[in-house]
């Protein structure tokens, strides 16, 4: 049995409009939307999409910033059964390229400016059926198709959407996301931030990415909440915002967490109406506290994958943080509902509480493949376990702690070495705003440890400083061999540090 049963996105939204038209779907800027002009949008858009010719299976790309434009694009082709694609807006003319013709995108949509970049790739361009802009008359052009339902043939295992993972050690791989994924996504998500039908969802990471699709815009929809969208995350507005819009829930980056904690006390920062929020690694012991005491918003962590659709392993809210006696570090949960997840070695047997190896995942939700890439997929999933790529271990109540992707994990003089644990000890120096830890070759020793650090405003910390610090609180073999502080980090879109451009920099 299907556990979502043959729902689709489209017909969620159908749903959602009929049990409560003139509630508010969208808040964005001074513009709202309720769920019945969420549907009626959703099909205007779909009858635009037919009028160019697309079809069920064809692909959209679109390129667009955080806007309700995006949700009219998405959900307008999960309703006549397009794939949408979404892009990445800081890609390269080089990047965009790839995406449309690996993708076989016969349309795209962009905003004017990022446009400007992307066709810099004309010959890409030039291929498609047809490029339109989203900004200025968007409203008008959708004014000018009828609201009528849609009554396309549209399946639970359709796939409606493929994104595109980072691509740090080979070129991007399209991942197929189907219907039922993203409502697999929905139901989870509801029950493990606990959300109701009247919270208010506060969402700036970017929709392109799974975090904004995934936990929060399809947890929004299936529960019948209302989503804050904003273009971009801003510190020195955000509680601002929270006040103006009053948002219950949020999801963050560790980024964000850091930003929030250093800035100057604001009038409302205990008096508020935001009450939680997930994010992703990594946030130290100290860090959740401090940020929980200060501003009391209840911290969570989840752990997922493009691939996994949803999240797999999450952290409890209403149990105690804790964390590892030896190394400090907080776990990233428990198994999520309806999820299955082993640690085990190289052969693939399962290994023992404590002992490190790759973390795998079963559920019944997830990505139908990656697109035009068979031999990757057979490779990423195997009797129906998901390869995460990345390492961890358990304890005996359930936890897992995650240590390091695979290829971060350090090795020196036979040793292995977790970058993240030697990141967690550096972050606590009060001198230090962020770091990354790397290896560089090192022909005696296998690999050096490099640590890049970011130093706070208005402090100093020298080589030797952080040295002395270092080896009062890690073993010998993990202590850095050098140390480069470096004023900017190069960052996702979502905030990760990208290690893989740390490492172009040693070259």
């Amino acid at each position: 049995m299907i556990i979502t049963g043959d729902k689709t996105v489209y017909s969620l939204i159908q749903e959602k409009a009929e049990q409560h038209p003139n509630k508010i779907f969208l808040y964005y800027q001074d513009e709202t939307i309720t769920y019945e002009q969420l549907l009626y949008r959703v099909r205007q858009t779909g009858h635009l999409l037919k009028s160019k010719g697309v079809k069920k299976g064809d692909k959209i790309a679109i390129l667009l910033n955080n806007c309700p434009e995006f949700y009219d694009l998405w959900f307008g082709c999960c309703a006549i059964g397009a794939v949408l694609v979404p892009i990445n807006t800081a890609s390269t003319p080089y990047e965009i390229k790839y995406f449309l013709e690996h993708s076989d995108s016969v349309g795209f949509f962009s905003e004017n400016q990022l446009l400007t970049n992307a066709v810099k790739q004309l010959d890409a361009i030039n291929r498609l059926s047809f490029v339109e802009t989203v900004e200025d008359n968007w409203s008008e052009t959708l004014n000018q198709f009828d609201s009528i339902a849609l009554n396309e043939a549209i399946q639970y295992d359709d796939v409606c959407c493929m994104m595109y993972t980072s691509g740090t050690t080979s070129k991007p791989k399209g991942v197929e996301i189907t219907n039922q994924n993203y409502i697999f996504a929905g139901e989870t998500s509801i029950h493990y931030q606990w959300l109701k039908p009247s919270d208010r969802y506060l969402i700036f990471l970017p929709l392109f990415h799974a975090n904004s699709q995934y936990y929060t815009t399809m947890a929004s929809l299936t529960v019948g909440c209302s989503i804050v969208l904003q273009k971009k995350f801003s510190s020195s507005t955000f509680w601002d915002d929270v006040n103006k819009y009053k948002p219950t829930v949020s999801s963050f980056v560790a980024t964000i967490i850091k930003m929030l904690l250093q800035n100057e006390a604001h009038p409302i920062e205990r008096n508020h109406s935001l009450r939680q929020a997930g994010y992703g690694l990594f946030v130290t012991f100290n860090e959740l506290e401090q940020f929980e005491e200060r501003f009391g918003v209840k911290l969570f962590q989840w752990y997922g994958m493009t691939e996994t659709i949803t999240t797999s392993i999450v952290t409890p809210i209403h149990e105690k943080r804790i964390r590892d006696k030896h190394t400090g570090i907080v776990p990233i949960g428990k198994p999520a509902l309806s999820h299955e997840v082993k640690i085990v070695d190289d052969y693939g047997n399962e290994v023992k509480p404590g002992e490190v190896g790759e973390i795998i995942v079963k559920s019944p939700s997830l990505m139908k493949g990656y697109y035009k890439n068979e031999q990757a997929t057979a490779e990423t999933i195997r009797d129906g376990w998901l390869y995460s790529g990345d390492n961890g271990y358990y304890n005996h109540s359930g936890y897992i702690w995650f240590v390091d992707r695979n290829k971060d994990m350090i090795k020196r003089a036979g040793e292995n070495i977790s970058s993240l644990e030697v990141e967690n000890v550096i972050r606590d120096h009060p001198s230090v705003e962020d770091c990354a830890v790397i290896a560089a070759p090192d022909h005696l020793r296998e690999e050096t440890v490099v640590a890049y650090i970011k130093i706070l405003d208005n402090k100093t910390l020298t080589k030797e400083d952080i040295d002395v610090f270092c080896k009062e609180r890690l073993s010998y073999f993990k202590v850095p061999q050098l140390y480069r502080f470096i004023d900017k980090f190069p960052r996702t879109s979502i905030g990760k540090i990208q290690k893989n451009l740390l490492r172009e920099m040693l070259e």
